[in-house]
């Protein structure tokens, strides 16, 4: 077995791993810790030498340099240049206003090309904090001027004084990196002090555990053997109480099972053989015998079906037959039910014809009457012409009459007069008389003229009254004749229906009959169909059961040569 595949190799680089993990993390959280405070440390001390260094600045010489005076900007430069001077860890200090813009500098910085005036990179939140509080502070680490920096920062109040205005700010850089490379020195050391302890502890985890899997590796040889077929091998003998012995004991109780069961097995398989043997050839004689009976059943079976199809023929042409029937009993029963109805309408219509006959007579005697009356009514108008002529003869008269009467006034003069408009009232009822005569006489013509219409009318109508009588009386004759037509052939068909009843009354039986016969046959095909069913299932099942013998046949060989690849204590 490779070195790399062992259970001692892999707990141990798994061990060895999480130590290594443990030690990385450790050491990453002091690498932090350590930063933090060292960065602290350092902005502290940057603005610390800031703070202190404001002394060496004289104020109004820095008003002076706030208003512009180079000279006196340049006379602050080499006063701060003390400072980077007597400290080497300072990279550079120099004097800003509360915009960032150089006010003095050292000459490190005008070395690198700054100038007083020049805008310089400050650290916005820090200045803040620093004008609100009025303490000093320091920036986070930030790129400018191709160093990587971090700024202490001191107020420089007015005339020194706290309480005062605060006119220009002292800023000390420190190199950033010294921060990391200090950091580091300090960490790597722990760092490789610890490491020696990991390697003691693995190299001692690695022995422990090959102490603890040595038992394993017997285990898996007498595992493999088993697994070769040798159940003769020994059993494994482990003292730990621990998984390993149980793993140990129960490998050894599953060797002594194997051993017991492989024995029986192989007993067993050889007296199956044997028994399968015999069960397949007393299946095969089975066999045939049901072979054959399924034979014979299915020569049966064909003979009841054809004489099933043959009564199922028969019972169907009878079954047609006896519905033929009934249809020409309900025909039958239908035509004697309408030939009532006709009759008895016929018997209706004569009714209805004679009533027609007597209404006719009715009415040809109201016509009659109406015709004598219309005589009366042209005789009595006539008179009342003659009587409208006589008045029109008297109005003409007393018309007449009323004008001598008006001539006769007016020869009387004054004594006339009463009598002039006596005159004239009569002449003038005269007239209106005349009028009214004239149009009473119009009225009377016209009388006349409509009553002569209507006697025309009257004598037309009579005669068709005449005609439509004629045609009611030979009407009800025909009415009657059909009636009488119409009974006889009801009788007929009645006879018809009662013999066709009883025709399909037996016809019925006969189809019961057929019907039940069909029904037995199919119960004795459905029952022979059933036998050649089991027969076959029988049949099938034998099959089945061969084949399995012959399965379990060949399963016990196989287990037989399966078994004997066991190696067993004799």
């Amino acid at each position: 077995m490779k070195l790399k595949t062992t259970l001692t190799f892999q707990l141990g680089t798994i061990i060895a791993g999480i130590l290594i993990v443990m030690i990385a993390i450790s050491s990453v959280a002091t690498y932090i810790t350590a930063y933090d405070k060292l960065y602290e440390a350092a902005g502290i001390e940057a603005y610390g030498c800031a703070n202190i260094t404001t002394g060496l600045i004289n104020t109004d010489d820095l008003n002076k340099a706030l208003d512009g005076d180079v000279q006196t900007s340049e006379q602050l430069g080499k006063t701060i240049n003390w400072t980077t001077q007597h400290k080497n860890i300072f990279e550079s200090q120099y004097i800003v206003d509360l915009n960032g813009n150089l006010v003095a500098l050292d000459d490190n910085l005008k070395d690198k090309g700054f100038a007083v005036g020049d805008a310089f990179h400050v650290d916005e939140q820090a200045i803040a904090t620093l004008i609100e509080t009025g303490h000093p502070t320091y920036s986070e680490p930030y790129e400018f001027a191709g160093l990587k920096r971090l700024s202490g920062y001191a107020p420089i109040f007015e005339d020194h004084d706290s309480s005062k205005e605060i006119i220009a700010i002292s800023v000390i850089d420190f190199d950033a990196n010294i921060v990391s490379e200090r950091t580091w020195g300090v960490v790597s050391q722990g760092i490789l002090i610890s490491i020696i302890p990991m390697l003691l502890a693995a190299v001692v985890t690695a022995l422990l555990i090959r102490r603890k899997t040595k038992p394993i590796s017997a285990l898996i040889h007498q595992a493999k053997e088993i697994a070769g077929g040798n159940l003769m091998v020994g059993p494994t003998k482990v003292k730990s109480k621990d998984e390993i012995g149980d793993l140990a004991n129960t490998l050894n109780q599953l060797t002594l099972n194997l051993q017991n069961m492989i024995a029986t097995m192989r007993k067993t398989s050889h007296q199956l053989t044997e028994n399968a043997n015999e069960n397949a050839s007393s299946l095969e004689e089975m066999t045939q015998s049901v072979k054959t009976v399924a034979n014979n059943i299915e020569e049966v079976s064909a003979s009841m079906t054809d004489g099933m199809n043959h009564a199922d023929q028969a019972s169907s042409v009878l079954i047609t037959l006896a519905e033929d029937l009934q249809n020409m009993k309900l025909k039958a029963d239908n035509t004697v039910e309408v030939s009532n109805n006709t009759m008895q309408i016929a018997s209706e219509g004569e009714v209805r014809a004679k009533e027609i006959s007597n209404d006719m007579e009715k009415i040809r005697t109201g016509s009659k009457e109406v015709s004598d009356t219309i005589q009366q009514l042209v005789q009595s108008t006539t008179k009342i012409q003659s009587i409208t002529n006589a008045i029109s003869d008297i109005a003409s008269q007393t018309n007449l009459l009323a004008l001598n009467a008006s001539i006769e006034a007016a020869r009387a003069g004054e004594h006339g007069k009463g009598f002039a408009v006596v005159a004239e009232e009569v002449r003038k009822l005269a007239e209106q008389s005349n009028k009214e005569v004239s149009q009473v006489g119009n009225l009377v013509k016209d009388i006349m003229d409509k009553i002569g219409k209507v006697m025309i009318s009257s004598n037309e109508n009579e005669k068709y009254i005449e005609k439509g009588s004629n045609t009611v009386k030979l009407t009800a004759k025909a009415l009657n004749n059909i009636s009488i037509a119409v009974s006889d052939t009801v009788k007929e068909i009645a006879t018809i229906s009662d013999l066709l009843s009883s025709e399909t009354v037996k016809s019925d039986n006969i189809v019961e009959m057929i019907q039940e016969f069909t029904h037995s046959i199919h119960q004795i095909e459905s029952t022979i169909t059933n036998i050649a069913a089991a027969a076959e299932e029988t049949t099938a099942g034998i099959d089945e059961i061969s084949n399995s013998s012959q399965e379990s046949t060949l399963m016990a060989e196989e287990l037989e040569k399966y078994v004997r690849t066991f190696k067993l204590k004799e």
